[in-house]
C-alpha cells in the first residue's frame, strides 16, 4: 500500500520507478496504478530477507537505468501474537523482512549509490513503533524490535552518509490505512491506537509527507502529527529512570 503510494509520487515528478515484492500479484497491482503516470517501470519480485534477491535486484536497478536517486527500503509484515507465544521461527520472519531487508537494501545499493554521485537519497521506513511506547504494543514484539532498530540504523547512516552527498531519512508513521473515515470508531487491539485514532492517514498523504521530507532533507519524517505526544511520553519514562538512579545512589565514580 505505501510502496505503491510513493512509487506514485516519485512517478509524479517524472522519475522512472522500480518496484520490488514477494507477492506477484500485488506487484502486478500497483505496478498498474504506477504505469498510468506515463514513466518508465521495471519490476522484480523479490524476497527482501534474501541478500543474493537483494543483490539481483539492484543490480536490475542499474541495469536498467544507470542510477538510483531514490531508494525507499518499505517492505514489512507483522505477526500480532503475545510475545510468550511467539515461536522462533515467527520472530525470524518478521526480523528477516522488517529488519533483514532493510540491511540487505543498505548492503546491496549503497557501494553504488556512493560511487555515482548526484542526487541521492534513502529513505528507511520506520514506524512510530520505533520511537514511540513500546509497552503499549504488547502483541507487536518482533515489529517493534525491528523498528527500533531501523530507527537506530538511520541516525547513524544520517551523519555517516553527508560526506558523500546522500540524504537519509527515518519514516515513522503511526496508523496508516486505506480509508481513514471508514476507520473511525474501531475498537483497535493495541493500547498505542489511543495516540492515533483520531490522526489516521492513508498511504498517499504519507507518501506526500515522504517527497516534503526529502525535498526539506529531514532526518525523521512524522506524518502523524499526533505522535509527539507518544515521544514525548516516552522520553518522560526515560527521564523518570534517571530519576530514580539519582534518588538511590550517586553516580557511579562520584562520591556523596
Amino acid at each position: 500500500m505505501l510502496g505503491q503510494a510513493m512509487g506514485q509520487a516519485f512517478a509524479r515528478q517524472g522519475m522512472d520507478v522500480v518496484l520490488a515484492d514477494i507477492d506477484e500479484a500485488k506487484l502486478k497491482a500497483a505496478a498498474a496504478s504506477i504505469e498510468l503516470e506515463g514513466t518508465k517501470l521495471l519490476t522484480v519480485r523479490t524476497d527482501v530477507s534474501d541478500p543474493a534477491q537483494m543483490d539481483e535486484l539492484a543490480a536490475r536497478a542499474y541495469d536498467c537505468f544507470g542510477h538510483v536517486n531514490r531508494l525507499c527500503l518499505n517492505a514489512g509484515i507483522a505477526i500480532l501474537k503475545p510475545i510468550e507465544e511467539l515461536s522462533r521461527d515467527e520472530w525470524n520472519a518478521v526480523l528477516g523482512v522488517q529488519l533483514g531487508g532493510v540491511l540487505n537494501g543498505v548492503t546491496a545499493f549503497l557501494p553504488q549509490l556512493i560511487a555515482q554521485g548526484g542526487d541521492r537519497h534513502v529513505v528507511l521506513t520506520s514506524s512510530m513503533s520505533g520511537v514511540g511506547r513500546a509497552d503499549l504494543r504488547p502483541l507487536n514484539a518482533p515489529y517493534v524490535v525491528a523498528k527500533f532498530a531501523t530507527t537506530g540504523l538511520g541516525e547513524v547512516m544520517g551523519p555517516a552518509l553527508t560526506p558523500h552527498g546522500i540524504g537519509v531519512s527515518i519514516l515513522c508513521p503511526g496508523m496508516t490505512v486505506a480509508d481513514p473515515a471508514a476507520m473511525k470508531g474501531v475498537n483497535w487491539p493495541m493500547a498505542s491506537a489511543a495516540w492515533y485514532e483520531d490522526n489516521l492517514l492513508d498511504a498517499h498523504q504519507v507518501a506526500a509527507e515522504v517527497i516534503a521530507g526529502i525535498a526539506e532533507k529531514r532526518l525523521h519524517i512524522f506524518p502523524h502529527r499526533l505522535g509527539r505526544e507518544e515521544v514525548l511520553d516516552r522520553h518522560a519514562m526515560l527521564m523518570a529512570g534517571f530519576d530514580q538512579a539519582e534518588r538511590t545512589s550517586p553516580a557511579p565514580g562520584t562520591s556523596e
